[in-house]
Protein backbone atom coordinates (compact mmCIF):
# COMPACT_ATOMS: atom_id res chain seq x y z
CA UNK A 1 0.00 0.00 0.00
CA UNK A 2 1.47 3.61 -1.07
CA UNK A 3 0.21 6.89 -0.19
CA UNK A 4 -1.11 8.69 2.89
CA UNK A 5 -2.78 5.58 4.28
CA UNK A 6 0.20 3.56 4.47
CA UNK A 7 1.42 5.71 7.43
CA UNK A 8 -2.05 4.91 9.63
CA UNK A 9 -2.20 1.69 8.92
CA UNK A 10 -2.05 -0.79 12.36
CA UNK A 11 1.23 -3.03 12.59
CA UNK A 12 0.36 -6.67 13.17
CA UNK A 13 2.17 -5.53 16.93
CA UNK A 14 -0.17 -2.93 17.38
CA UNK A 15 -3.39 -5.94 16.54
CA UNK A 16 -1.63 -8.38 18.87
CA UNK A 17 -1.85 -5.64 21.67
CA UNK A 18 -5.27 -4.99 21.03
CA UNK A 19 -5.91 -8.50 21.35
CA UNK A 20 -4.39 -9.01 24.37
CA UNK A 21 -6.26 -5.74 26.03
CA UNK A 22 -9.61 -7.39 25.13
CA UNK A 23 -8.82 -10.87 26.34
CA UNK A 24 -7.71 -9.26 29.41
CA UNK A 25 -10.39 -7.03 30.04
CA UNK A 26 -13.32 -9.97 28.96
CA UNK A 27 -11.34 -12.17 32.07
CA UNK A 28 -11.28 -9.32 34.31
CA UNK A 29 -15.36 -9.10 33.58
CA UNK A 30 -15.93 -12.84 34.10
CA UNK A 31 -13.78 -12.48 37.60
CA UNK A 32 -15.86 -9.93 38.44
CA UNK A 33 -19.02 -11.30 37.47
CA UNK A 34 -17.67 -15.01 39.48
CA UNK A 35 -17.04 -12.91 42.77
CA UNK A 36 -20.38 -11.50 42.41
CA UNK A 37 -22.25 -14.65 42.22
CA UNK A 38 -20.23 -15.87 44.43
CA UNK A 39 -21.40 -13.46 47.18
CA UNK A 40 -24.66 -13.41 45.93
CA UNK A 41 -24.96 -17.43 46.43
CA UNK A 42 -22.88 -17.77 49.79
CA UNK A 43 -24.31 -19.03 52.44
CA UNK A 44 -25.48 -17.13 54.98
CA UNK A 45 -22.72 -18.99 57.76
CA UNK A 46 -20.17 -17.90 55.36
CA UNK A 47 -21.19 -14.53 55.10
CA UNK A 48 -21.09 -14.06 59.40
CA UNK A 49 -18.08 -15.20 59.04
CA UNK A 50 -16.38 -13.30 56.84
CA UNK A 51 -18.06 -10.08 57.64
CA UNK A 52 -19.89 -10.13 60.95
CA UNK A 53 -17.35 -12.39 63.35
CA UNK A 54 -14.70 -9.39 63.11
CA UNK A 55 -17.03 -6.99 65.04
CA UNK A 56 -18.28 -9.38 67.78
CA UNK A 57 -16.40 -9.06 71.20
CA UNK A 58 -13.26 -11.56 71.92
CA UNK A 59 -15.33 -13.17 74.37
CA UNK A 60 -18.48 -13.68 72.26
CA UNK A 61 -16.40 -14.46 69.30
CA UNK A 62 -14.09 -17.26 71.13
CA UNK A 63 -17.29 -19.56 71.75
CA UNK A 64 -18.10 -19.92 67.85
CA UNK A 65 -15.55 -21.65 67.36
CA UNK A 66 -17.76 -24.59 67.69
CA UNK A 67 -19.76 -24.06 65.22
CA UNK A 68 -17.70 -25.63 62.34
CA UNK A 69 -14.20 -26.14 61.94
CA UNK A 70 -13.82 -23.79 59.31
CA UNK A 71 -15.06 -20.83 61.80
CA UNK A 72 -12.74 -22.05 64.07
CA UNK A 73 -9.62 -22.06 61.26
CA UNK A 74 -10.51 -18.49 60.73
CA UNK A 75 -10.63 -17.40 64.20
CA UNK A 76 -7.43 -18.71 64.66
CA UNK A 77 -5.89 -17.13 62.13
CA UNK A 78 -3.57 -13.98 62.22
CA UNK A 79 -5.10 -12.24 59.47
CA UNK A 80 -8.53 -12.13 61.34
CA UNK A 81 -7.06 -10.68 64.59
CA UNK A 82 -5.39 -8.07 62.32
CA UNK A 83 -8.76 -7.30 60.88
CA UNK A 84 -10.77 -7.44 64.27
CA UNK A 85 -8.32 -5.08 66.34
CA UNK A 86 -8.44 -2.56 62.75
CA UNK A 87 -12.34 -2.96 62.97
CA UNK A 88 -14.21 0.56 64.59
CA UNK A 89 -15.55 -0.46 68.05
CA UNK A 90 -16.62 1.18 71.03
CA UNK A 91 -14.68 1.24 74.33
CA UNK A 92 -15.49 -2.24 76.40
CA UNK A 93 -14.74 -0.84 79.94
CA UNK A 94 -12.20 0.31 82.70
CA UNK A 95 -9.52 -0.65 84.55
CA UNK A 96 -8.96 0.35 88.21
CA UNK A 97 -5.54 0.97 88.71
CA UNK A 98 -4.04 1.56 92.54
CA UNK A 99 -0.88 1.02 94.46
CA UNK A 100 -2.71 -1.00 97.06
CA UNK A 101 -5.39 -3.46 95.18
CA UNK A 102 -4.80 -5.52 92.18
CA UNK A 103 -6.34 -4.39 88.99
CA UNK A 104 -9.93 -4.77 88.35
CA UNK A 105 -12.21 -4.43 85.00
CA UNK A 106 -15.45 -2.94 85.06
CA UNK A 107 -17.34 -3.72 82.15
CA UNK A 108 -19.41 -1.95 80.41
CA UNK A 109 -21.30 -4.66 78.78
CA UNK A 110 -21.88 -8.12 80.45
CA UNK A 111 -20.70 -10.02 77.22
CA UNK A 112 -17.37 -8.00 76.64
CA UNK A 113 -15.20 -8.45 79.74
CA UNK A 114 -11.87 -9.95 80.13
CA UNK A 115 -11.09 -13.65 81.44
CA UNK A 116 -8.53 -12.19 84.35
CA UNK A 117 -9.63 -8.96 85.46
CA UNK A 118 -6.72 -8.78 87.72
CA UNK A 119 -4.03 -9.61 84.92
CA UNK A 120 -2.95 -12.94 87.23
CA UNK A 121 -1.44 -14.17 84.18
CA UNK A 122 1.47 -11.80 84.11
CA UNK A 123 4.60 -13.17 86.11
CA UNK A 124 4.81 -10.30 88.95
CA UNK A 125 4.98 -10.51 92.50
CA UNK A 126 2.98 -7.67 93.28
CA UNK A 127 -0.72 -6.56 91.84
CA UNK A 128 0.18 -4.92 88.46
CA UNK A 129 -1.05 -1.66 87.38
CA UNK A 130 -2.55 -0.72 83.88
CA UNK A 131 -0.96 2.52 82.92
CA UNK A 132 -2.55 2.65 79.85
CA UNK A 133 -4.22 1.31 76.84
CA UNK A 134 -4.56 1.39 73.12
CA UNK A 135 -6.55 -0.83 70.58
CA UNK A 136 -6.57 -3.86 72.92
CA UNK A 137 -2.81 -3.32 74.02
CA UNK A 138 -2.62 -2.58 77.89
CA UNK A 139 0.96 -1.52 79.36
CA UNK A 140 1.51 -2.32 82.85
CA UNK A 141 3.63 -1.72 85.45
CA UNK A 142 4.51 -3.88 88.58
CA UNK A 143 5.94 -1.64 91.19
CA UNK A 144 7.85 -4.27 93.59
CA UNK A 145 9.53 -5.62 90.64
CA UNK A 146 10.18 -2.51 88.95
CA UNK A 147 8.85 -4.66 85.95
CA UNK A 148 6.65 -3.68 82.74
CA UNK A 149 4.86 -5.58 80.39
CA UNK A 150 2.64 -4.85 77.10
CA UNK A 151 -0.42 -7.63 77.03
CA UNK A 152 -3.99 -8.11 76.00
CA UNK A 153 -6.05 -9.08 78.77
CA UNK A 154 -8.48 -10.56 76.23
CA UNK A 155 -6.21 -13.20 75.18
CA UNK A 156 -3.37 -13.52 77.66
CA UNK A 157 -0.72 -12.77 75.31
CA UNK A 158 2.22 -10.45 76.80
CA UNK A 159 5.48 -9.83 76.71
CA UNK A 160 7.97 -8.44 78.93
CA UNK A 161 9.08 -4.92 78.11
CA UNK A 162 12.87 -3.01 79.53
CA UNK A 163 12.13 -0.31 82.41
CA UNK A 164 12.67 2.92 80.76
CA UNK A 165 16.08 4.96 81.30
CA UNK A 166 14.96 6.86 84.23
CA UNK A 167 13.44 4.64 86.93
CA UNK A 168 9.86 5.95 87.85
CA UNK A 169 8.49 4.96 91.37
CA UNK A 170 4.99 4.93 92.31
CA UNK A 171 2.48 6.90 92.41
CA UNK A 172 2.87 5.42 88.53
CA UNK A 173 4.95 6.29 85.86
CA UNK A 174 3.45 8.43 82.66
CA UNK A 175 3.45 5.84 80.14
CA UNK A 176 1.05 5.73 76.49
CA UNK A 177 0.91 3.09 74.76
CA UNK A 178 1.03 3.52 70.60
CA UNK A 179 -0.72 0.64 68.57
CA UNK A 180 -1.09 0.78 64.66
CA UNK A 181 -4.18 -1.06 64.31
CA UNK A 182 -3.82 -1.10 60.36
CA UNK A 183 -4.38 -4.03 58.10
CA UNK A 184 -0.23 -4.49 57.47
CA UNK A 185 0.37 -4.55 61.46
CA UNK A 186 0.97 -8.66 60.93
CA UNK A 187 3.80 -8.09 63.93
CA UNK A 188 1.57 -6.47 66.20
CA UNK A 189 4.67 -3.71 66.58
CA UNK A 190 3.41 -1.02 69.25
CA UNK A 191 5.43 1.92 70.28
CA UNK A 192 5.65 3.52 74.18
CA UNK A 193 6.13 7.13 75.22
CA UNK A 194 7.08 7.46 78.52
CA UNK A 195 6.60 11.47 80.00
CA UNK A 196 9.20 12.51 83.00
CA UNK A 197 10.50 15.68 84.09
CA UNK A 198 13.87 16.63 83.61
CA UNK A 199 14.55 17.74 87.05
CA UNK A 200 12.13 16.99 90.35
CA UNK A 201 9.94 19.79 90.32
CA UNK A 202 11.15 21.60 87.26
CA UNK A 203 7.71 21.13 85.17
CA UNK A 204 9.86 20.68 82.36
CA UNK A 205 9.48 17.22 80.63
CA UNK A 206 11.30 14.95 78.61
CA UNK A 207 9.99 11.75 76.44
CA UNK A 208 11.32 8.29 76.16
CA UNK A 209 10.43 5.99 73.54
CA UNK A 210 10.39 2.15 73.39
CA UNK A 211 9.42 0.56 70.09
CA UNK A 212 9.04 -3.45 69.81
CA UNK A 213 10.87 -3.60 66.73
CA UNK A 214 14.61 -2.03 67.81
CA UNK A 215 13.72 -3.78 71.64
CA UNK A 216 16.02 -0.44 73.44
CA UNK A 217 14.80 2.76 74.82
CA UNK A 218 15.36 6.59 73.28
CA UNK A 219 15.69 9.63 74.72
CA UNK A 220 14.46 11.71 72.64
CA UNK A 221 15.54 15.87 71.82
CA UNK A 222 12.25 16.79 72.36
CA UNK A 223 10.88 18.90 75.49
CA UNK A 224 7.54 20.23 76.98
CA UNK A 225 6.49 22.23 79.65
CA UNK A 226 4.01 20.00 81.44
CA UNK A 227 3.78 21.41 85.39
CA UNK A 228 1.59 19.11 86.86
CA UNK A 229 1.22 16.51 84.18
CA UNK A 230 -1.30 13.81 85.39
CA UNK A 231 0.34 10.29 84.27
CA UNK A 232 -3.17 8.05 84.53
CA UNK A 233 -4.44 10.74 82.30
CA UNK A 234 -2.03 9.33 78.69
CA UNK A 235 -3.99 8.29 75.58
CA UNK A 236 -3.57 7.42 72.10
CA UNK A 237 -4.83 9.70 69.45
CA UNK A 238 -3.79 9.95 65.66
CA UNK A 239 -0.22 8.71 66.66
CA UNK A 240 0.66 11.10 69.32
CA UNK A 241 0.61 10.38 72.76
CA UNK A 242 -1.32 13.08 75.07
CA UNK A 243 -1.55 13.79 78.65
CA UNK A 244 -3.37 16.23 80.25
CA UNK A 245 -2.41 18.53 83.05
CA UNK A 246 -3.19 20.57 86.65
CA UNK A 247 -2.61 23.98 85.24
CA UNK A 248 -5.49 23.34 82.08
CA UNK A 249 -3.17 22.01 79.07
CA UNK A 250 -2.71 18.89 77.00
CA UNK A 251 0.84 18.08 75.79
CA UNK A 252 1.75 15.39 73.21
CA UNK A 253 4.49 14.16 71.61
CA UNK A 254 4.45 11.89 68.49
CA UNK A 255 7.24 10.07 68.32
CA UNK A 256 7.23 9.26 64.36
CA UNK A 257 7.77 12.94 63.42
CA UNK A 258 9.36 14.62 66.89
CA UNK A 259 6.56 16.89 67.44
CA UNK A 260 5.67 18.16 70.54
CA UNK A 261 1.58 19.87 70.38
CA UNK A 262 0.39 21.62 72.94
CA UNK A 263 -3.35 22.95 73.35
CA UNK A 264 -5.35 24.80 76.25
CA UNK A 265 -8.16 23.73 77.77
CA UNK A 266 -11.28 25.51 76.10
CA UNK A 267 -13.34 25.83 79.54
CA UNK A 268 -13.27 25.07 83.44
CA UNK A 269 -9.72 22.90 83.45
CA UNK A 270 -10.83 21.86 86.93
CA UNK A 271 -13.44 19.75 85.34
CA UNK A 272 -11.98 18.59 82.26
CA UNK A 273 -10.75 14.98 80.48
CA UNK A 274 -9.40 14.09 77.51
CA UNK A 275 -10.08 11.20 75.12
CA UNK A 276 -9.85 9.59 71.25
CA UNK A 277 -12.58 9.16 69.51
CA UNK A 278 -11.89 8.01 65.57
CA UNK A 279 -8.07 8.35 66.06
CA UNK A 280 -8.44 12.04 66.95
CA UNK A 281 -7.97 14.04 70.58
CA UNK A 282 -10.95 15.34 72.14
CA UNK A 283 -11.57 16.63 75.68
CA UNK A 284 -14.55 16.71 77.36
CA UNK A 285 -15.48 19.96 79.70
CA UNK A 286 -18.44 20.33 82.25
CA UNK A 287 -20.20 23.34 81.97
CA UNK A 288 -22.70 23.87 84.68
CA UNK A 289 -25.58 21.21 83.76
CA UNK A 290 -23.99 20.32 80.31
CA UNK A 291 -20.88 18.46 79.16
CA UNK A 292 -19.03 20.07 75.83
CA UNK A 293 -17.53 17.83 73.67
CA UNK A 294 -14.34 19.16 71.37
CA UNK A 295 -12.24 17.73 69.08
CA UNK A 296 -8.50 18.97 68.40
CA UNK A 297 -7.93 20.29 65.24
CA UNK A 298 -5.19 19.21 63.50
CA UNK A 299 -4.65 21.64 60.69
CA UNK A 300 -5.10 24.85 63.17
CA UNK A 301 -3.97 23.38 66.81
CA UNK A 302 -7.39 25.08 68.17
CA UNK A 303 -10.07 23.38 69.71
CA UNK A 304 -13.73 22.85 67.82
CA UNK A 305 -17.08 21.96 69.34
CA UNK A 306 -18.62 18.60 68.54
CA UNK A 307 -21.40 17.99 70.34
CA UNK A 308 -23.30 19.40 73.95
CA UNK A 309 -25.32 16.90 76.01
CA UNK A 310 -27.07 17.56 79.51
CA UNK A 311 -25.87 15.71 82.28
CA UNK A 312 -29.45 15.25 83.26
CA UNK A 313 -29.86 13.05 79.87
CA UNK A 314 -26.90 10.74 80.55
CA UNK A 315 -27.62 9.91 84.04
CA UNK A 316 -31.50 9.95 83.54
CA UNK A 317 -32.11 11.77 86.68
CA UNK A 318 -32.12 15.26 87.74
CA UNK A 319 -29.60 17.53 88.42
CA UNK A 320 -28.98 20.73 89.99
CA UNK A 321 -25.24 20.88 88.75
CA UNK A 322 -24.09 24.56 90.42
CA UNK A 323 -23.76 25.38 94.10
CA UNK A 324 -26.87 27.50 95.21
CA UNK A 325 -27.24 29.52 98.38
CA UNK A 326 -30.15 30.08 99.94
CA UNK A 327 -30.08 33.73 101.99
CA UNK A 328 -33.02 33.52 104.23
CA UNK A 329 -35.06 31.49 106.36
CA UNK A 330 -38.35 34.17 106.44
CA UNK A 331 -41.13 33.51 104.12
CA UNK A 332 -41.59 37.14 104.22
CA UNK A 333 -42.03 38.93 101.00
CA UNK A 334 -39.62 41.52 99.35
CA UNK A 335 -40.88 44.30 100.50
CA UNK A 336 -40.47 43.62 104.17
CA UNK A 337 -37.40 42.02 103.38
CA UNK A 338 -35.87 45.37 102.28
CA UNK A 339 -37.23 47.48 104.75
CA UNK A 340 -35.87 45.71 107.65
CA UNK A 341 -32.36 45.95 105.80
CA UNK A 342 -32.77 49.34 105.18
CA UNK A 343 -33.61 50.43 108.77
CA UNK A 344 -30.81 47.72 109.92
CA UNK A 345 -28.23 49.69 107.85
CA UNK A 346 -28.97 52.85 108.69
CA UNK A 347 -28.63 51.88 112.40
CA UNK A 348 -25.10 49.75 112.55
CA UNK A 349 -23.57 50.62 109.34
CA UNK A 350 -23.12 48.54 106.05
CA UNK A 351 -20.35 46.14 107.28
CA UNK A 352 -22.27 45.10 110.50
CA UNK A 353 -25.41 44.79 108.41
CA UNK A 354 -23.93 42.49 105.89
CA UNK A 355 -22.10 40.51 108.59
CA UNK A 356 -25.86 40.18 110.42
CA UNK A 357 -27.65 38.77 107.42
CA UNK A 358 -25.13 36.36 106.94
CA UNK A 359 -24.84 35.08 110.41
CA UNK A 360 -28.74 34.48 110.39
CA UNK A 361 -29.20 32.95 106.82
CA UNK A 362 -28.76 29.07 105.85
CA UNK A 363 -26.42 27.85 103.41
CA UNK A 364 -27.46 25.17 101.07
CA UNK A 365 -24.92 23.66 99.35
CA UNK A 366 -26.10 20.13 96.93
CA UNK A 367 -22.61 18.03 96.28
CA UNK A 368 -21.75 17.83 93.13
CA UNK A 369 -20.13 14.20 92.96
CA UNK A 370 -20.08 13.92 88.97
CA UNK A 371 -17.11 13.25 87.54
CA UNK A 372 -15.78 13.13 83.97
CA UNK A 373 -13.84 9.99 82.83
CA UNK A 374 -11.21 9.52 79.94
CA UNK A 375 -13.04 7.74 76.88
CA UNK A 376 -11.76 6.14 73.51
CA UNK A 377 -13.72 4.01 70.64
CA UNK A 378 -14.82 4.66 67.32
CA UNK A 379 -17.22 7.34 68.13
CA UNK A 380 -17.22 10.53 70.86
CA UNK A 381 -18.53 8.89 74.12
CA UNK A 382 -18.90 10.89 77.29
CA UNK A 383 -18.62 8.49 80.07
CA UNK A 384 -19.28 10.20 83.85
CA UNK A 385 -18.76 8.90 87.07
CA UNK A 386 -21.87 9.45 89.71
CA UNK A 387 -21.28 8.08 93.07
CA UNK A 388 -21.41 4.11 91.83
CA UNK A 389 -22.64 4.56 88.96
CA UNK A 390 -20.46 4.75 85.31
CA UNK A 391 -22.64 5.63 82.71
CA UNK A 392 -21.37 5.83 78.98
CA UNK A 393 -23.46 7.97 76.34
CA UNK A 394 -23.03 7.73 72.73
CA UNK A 395 -23.42 11.41 71.45
CA UNK A 396 -24.54 10.04 68.09
CA UNK A 397 -26.86 7.49 68.28
CA UNK A 398 -27.51 8.44 72.20
CA UNK A 399 -27.67 5.43 73.91
CA UNK A 400 -25.87 4.56 77.07
CA UNK A 401 -24.74 2.12 78.67
CA UNK A 402 -24.33 1.81 82.32
CA UNK A 403 -22.32 -0.47 85.09
CA UNK A 404 -22.13 -0.12 88.92
CA UNK A 405 -19.49 -0.10 91.29
CA UNK A 406 -17.54 -1.49 92.98
CA UNK A 407 -15.30 -3.29 90.69
CA UNK A 408 -15.41 -7.02 90.39
CA UNK A 409 -12.64 -8.55 93.31
CA UNK A 410 -12.20 -5.45 94.55
CA UNK A 411 -13.29 -3.96 98.53
CA UNK A 412 -16.78 -2.29 98.30
CA UNK A 413 -15.80 0.33 101.16
CA UNK A 414 -13.26 1.86 98.47
CA UNK A 415 -13.73 5.57 97.96
CA UNK A 416 -14.53 5.10 94.31
CA UNK A 417 -14.45 8.79 93.55
CA UNK A 418 -10.98 9.07 93.78
CA UNK A 419 -9.96 5.83 91.80
CA UNK A 420 -7.61 6.28 88.37
CA UNK A 421 -9.23 4.71 85.70
CA UNK A 422 -8.10 3.57 82.88
CA UNK A 423 -10.38 3.03 79.51
CA UNK A 424 -9.98 -0.04 77.25
CA UNK A 425 -11.41 -1.68 74.31
CA UNK A 426 -11.40 -5.73 74.08
CA UNK A 427 -9.71 -6.55 70.57
CA UNK A 428 -7.94 -9.77 69.61
CA UNK A 429 -4.68 -7.77 68.84
CA UNK A 430 -1.60 -9.50 68.22
CA UNK A 431 1.16 -9.02 70.73
CA UNK A 432 4.64 -8.16 69.32
CA UNK A 433 7.83 -9.69 70.76
CA UNK A 434 10.67 -8.09 71.84
CA UNK A 435 14.03 -8.36 71.04
CA UNK A 436 16.02 -7.38 74.11
CA UNK A 437 19.00 -4.97 73.16
CA UNK A 438 21.30 -3.30 75.17
CA UNK A 439 21.08 0.94 75.36
CA UNK A 440 22.87 3.00 72.94
CA UNK A 441 26.15 4.22 74.95
CA UNK A 442 24.99 7.81 75.32
CA UNK A 443 21.63 6.85 77.28
CA UNK A 444 23.66 4.38 79.98
CA UNK A 445 24.23 7.73 81.87
CA UNK A 446 20.88 8.90 82.18
CA UNK A 447 19.66 5.39 83.56
CA UNK A 448 22.32 5.39 86.37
Amino acid sequence: MSGAGADTAPSSDDKRQHHQRTFRDAARRRLQRDAIERAIRAPLGTVLRDHALVHLPPAAAARLRLVHPSWALALASPLFAVAHAATPRRASGFFSASASAPAGFLPLDAADTVPSPALAFLPASSPPAVLSSSRGLACCFSPADDAYFVCNPATGAWHGVPCPPRRITWPRPAVVVLFDAGVYNFCGDYTLVCAFESAPGSGIYCFAVFASGTGAWRIAGAVAPAEGLVPASGVAAGGTAWWRTDIGTAVGYNPATGRVDLALCPGDSARWEIGSAAGRLHCAVRDGGDVLVFRLDDRRGGWELATVVSVCEILQRPWQPETTFELSDSEDDDDDEAAAGQAELERVGAVIAVANRYSRSRVRVPRDDVRLLPFQGADVEVVLLSGWRVVAFETVTRRRREAVLPVPGQPTTKDWGVVEYIAHTNTLALVGPVVFMEPPDDQEEVSS
